[in-house]
Formats: structure tokens, sequence, C-alpha cells
């Protein structure tokens, strides 16, 4: 099924991302180009004091369709992609929203296919799974997938949502089906992605995986804290308790 005319935002947050935000837009164009899709990409910037923004900003004379949100401290995960979906679904006439990280690990040439994915399934959201049959990693950290695998089983113990891989960041979903989304109530960091899945699981949309392959990020060093997985683990162990109760 071919993906002219369909039209997509994508939505990467960053954060002292300049060594990589120019290859991963130069990418996602160049994909979105081969494939006849219509691209815009929202780059929302939490003050990055290395010049990331700024980099991004000077894509627009190439590629006209890129819009960047400077924002004045960091802000959490979750607030960014609050920020870029309220743009998108209010600003601009897509009909698709995805969401992508900066540093290369989620391959964009991967998109199309994501995208064609969810339109054949007939789904409102597709998630690049990295636990379903083809996909994995791309290099080994026995450390990172054990903090992984297990964020990923709390996740799902406690939604009870029958997905392989809740956490993973790399999505497409209908725009009209985020709408149907209180984006306001969600947290401002990184539980907001496993809240999002679950809210559209609690009200009844298709959510379908593809495998990925998960790869090391092109440059520099992550930037999610012990807070954030601290905060994150709290979320799960309350949400869960919340649902045991409610079915007693």
């Amino acid at each position: 099924m071919g993906l002219k005319g369909r039209n997509v935002a994508v939505v990467i947050p960053t954060y002292n991302e300049v060594e990589n935000i120019g290859t991963v837009l130069e990418l996602v164009f160049t994909s979105a180009s081969n494939s006849n899709m219509d691209v815009w990409v929202i780059v929302v910037d939490d003050n990055s004091p290395d010049g990331t923004a700024d980099v991004a900003e000077s894509f627009k004379e190439k590629y006209r369709k890129v819009v960047v949100i400077r924002r004045p401290q960091k802000l959490g995960l979750g607030s960014a992609y609050k920020d870029g979906f309220t743009l998108a679904l209010e600003k601009l006439k897509v009909e698709y929203v995805a969401e992508m990280d900066a540093d290369g690990s989620h391959p964009p040439e991967k998109l199309p296919l994501m995208l064609d994915f969810l339109v054949e399934k007939h789904a409102d959201c597709v998630i690049a799974s990295r636990y379903v049959e083809g996909g994995g990693w791309g290099w080994e950290s026995l450390s990172r997938t054990v903090i992984s695998k297990g964020a990923n089983l709390l996740a799902r113990l406690a939604t009870g949502v029958k997905l392989k891989d809740v956490t993973s960041g790399y999505r497409v979903y209908r725009a009209d089906v985020l709408r149907h989304v209180k984006l306001e109530d969600l947290d401002p960091g990184y539980v907001f992605q496993v809240q999002i899945i679950y809210e559209l699981v609690k009200n009844g949309f298709k959510i379908v995986e593809c495998p990925f392959v998960f790869m090391p990020r092109l440059r520099g060093k992550s930037k999610l804290g012990i807070a954030e997985f601290w905060k994150f683990f709290k979320w799960c162990i309350k949400t869960m308790l919340a649902r045991m109760f409610k079915a007693d």
C-alpha cells in the first residue's frame, strides 16, 4: 500500500543533541522523499546549551516543513510530547503523528514501514517493538537490556496491557485518535509513554506492534536519569494497586 498523500508530523524532543539532530533530520526527510510521504518535523528543545535548536532551525532553509519549539528549561519528555502533539493537532493538517528519539536509536527509514503497517492493520497506533519476532537490540548491553525488560514487564503488569513493548518510544498515532486523549492530564516525564498507551487501550483503540531493531545512539550519552526511573516505578505500583482493588 503506497504512502503518497499521507501527512505525518514527527515530534522529536531534544536536549543537548547537537551532534545527532542534523543526521536524524536528514534521514527523516530522505525516508519521506523515498516513500512519497508528506512530513512535518517538530523539534521540541528544552533550551539546550549546545545549540541543538539552532541546528534544527537551520534545516528550514533546505526543508521548509520544520518547526522548532524553544522551551525555557528542561521540562520533561512527556511535556515535550504534549507540546509537540498539541501543535501538530491544532496547527498542522496531518493525518498521523509520530514520536521519535533524536539520538538515532530509532531508525527514520523504519517510519514509512510503520505507517504502512498501521494502515494495513486498520489500527489506531503502531509501536515499533523490540520484543516481537524480528525485533531486538543493535548492540549488546546486559545492563541496558535488563533495565528495559524490567521496566517493560512492570508497565505491563501495572496496566494489564497485552503488548510486548509498552515502553518503546518509537510510535505512530492516528491524529484523530490523539484528540480523544486528555494530554494535559498525563505525566510530564518518562511515564507519559506508558500512560498514553494505557489511555488508548482503556478507550478501546487498536494498537499493533511491528518489529524494529533498537540501535545505539549515534553520539553522546542518554539523558534519562534515576529520578525518572523512580517516578516511573512509583506510578506503576500505584496503578497496579488501583487495578487490584478495583477488581476486588
